[in-house]
């Protein structure tokens, strides 16, 4: 979560275009577009990820009750995965390859199926599993132009601009050291100003220590 909790680990975007406050359907409608589904296996997805209500991120019905607070626009990015733990698929592998050798009356398998069974005994598996489920407050702040998704993993934040430039229609600029740079200087300043500071590129311009920006 995040906002909720107080949690100081989150990242800013400037919002350069989306939906205007007035246009609350247009935001609604979007939300409902990008919500999160369902994983399904036996397409090769074990993951999900999209909206859901900020206040109960199992819920995805949205309405403007649970997503307007003026100035404020709250939801939350939500991603679902499905893992078998390393140790328990080990031992089903090891049991239906003994159980398929003695079926065949074989003492080997050969590599390719094997590998087959392999895969068939993690989807197996993953159908019975529960998603572990994590979730990030999103905060809208409608009257400044600023958005904040309360993590800074660059995973997450990744794919949630790509959600919201999907399905939202909002384009969002990290407002991060090297977010501010780009708006501030021109290419010969920027390149000079990137060798004095020390950050780690590809972290959306995180400075090393430090865990958010303001």
């Amino acid at each position: 979560m995040g906002f909720a909790t107080s949690t100081m680990s989150y990242t800013t975007w400037e919002v350069l275009s989306g939906p205007l406050p007035e246009h609350r359907q247009d935001l609604l409608d979007g939300l409902v577009r990008g919500r999160i589904g369902g994983i399904d296996v036996g397409v090769g997805r074990d993951r999900a990820a999209g909206f859901a209500v900020f206040d109960d991120p199992l819920e995805t019905g949205f309405e403007e009750a649970n997503v307007f607070f003026d100035p404020l626009v709250l939801f939350c990015f939500r991603m679902d995965r499905l893992t078998v733990p390393p140790s328990t698929l080990k031992l089903y592998i090891r049991k239906r390859i003994a159980e398929n050798l003695a079926a065949t009356r074989r003492e080997r398998m050969p590599r390719a199926e094997r590998e087959e069974l392999i895969e068939a005994v993690r989807h197996d598996l993953l159908r019975k599993a529960i998603p572990a489920i994590s979730t990030y407050d999103a905060v809208w702040d409608m009257s400044s132009g600023r958005l904040r998704l309360f993590t800074t993993s660059a995973a997450v934040r990744e794919e949630f601009v790509t959600r919201c430039r999907e399905y939202l229609g909002v384009e969002l600029r990290a407002l991060d050291t090297v977010g501010v740079l780009e708006t501030r200087l021109d290419e010969r300043e920027l390149e000079e100003a990137f060798h004095l500071l020390p950050f780690r590129f590809g972290t959306g311009g995180a400075l090393a220590g430090d865990e958010e920006e303001a």
